[in-house]
Formats: structure tokens, C-alpha cells, sequence
């Protein structure tokens, strides 16, 4: 009795690209509509929000890295020593589109904080 080897291959969900654009996978091109076979890790990232899976295992996702959060702080800070001012946060940035006089700048101060 002969013994046969039972090739064993890794099963490849089957993914349609629903989003617009299209991107290389291999030598094929994978425009919007079409159904592909491929791991989750072949697939480019950029691409991923733009595809949805039909069969096979689930594919894990990978958690995106939590940047932390730099709490704003607004200031006033007066246009060239004139009444009028401007509402600046903590990195410099004028948050308000014209300068204001002082009363509306403190209202809009109060808001935002």
C-alpha cells in the first residue's frame, strides 16, 4: 500500500472590493465589484476600509495606535497692543477668523473652555 502526502494549503478568504479606486494585488488588478481570494495581511492598509469579506475566518483587525490627546488651552493675546484680540490655544494657533473686541473674545474664550 503506497502512502500519499495530503498537501495541506491555507485557506484564503474570499474578499469584494466594494470601495472606489483600485489597487495591485500580485499581477492582477482589483477594481470596484470584483471577489479575490487573499489573507488579510496581503492586502495593502490603505486599502482595507474599501473591501468586505464574504467567507473564510474572520480576519483580525489591527488595533490603531492611540495617540495621545494634548489638552487645548486658549488665551487671549491683543492684536499689536489695540483694543481688538485675538483667541490663540496653546501651540500658537488663532482660533477666531477676525480679530475681536475684548468682550466678544472673552465670550468666546468662555466657550471653549
Amino acid at each position: 500500500m503506497e502512502r500519499t502526502k495530503v498537501a495541506t494549503q491555507e485557506v484564503k478568504p474570499r474578499w469584494k472590493k466594494i470601495g472606489g479606486g483600485s489597487f495591485k494585488f500580485g499581477n492582477r488588478l482589483i477594481k470596484k465589484g470584483e471577489e479575490f481570494s487573499a489573507t488579510l495581511d496581503e492586502i495593502p492598509k490603505a486599502f482595507r476600509d474599501t473591501i468586505i469579506q464574504l467567507d473564510g475566518v474572520p480576519a483580525t483587525k489591527v488595533p490603531e495606535p492611540v495617540l495621545p490627546s494634548i489638552p487645548s488651552v486658549y488665551t487671549l493675546q491683543s492684536r499689536n497692543g489695540s483694543s481688538w484680540y485675538d483667541v490663540v490655544d496653546n501651540q500658537g494657533k488663532v482660533v477666531n477668523e477676525k480679530a475681536m473686541q475684548k468682550a466678544a473674545a472673552e465670550k468666546l474664550l468662555a466657550e471653549l473652555q
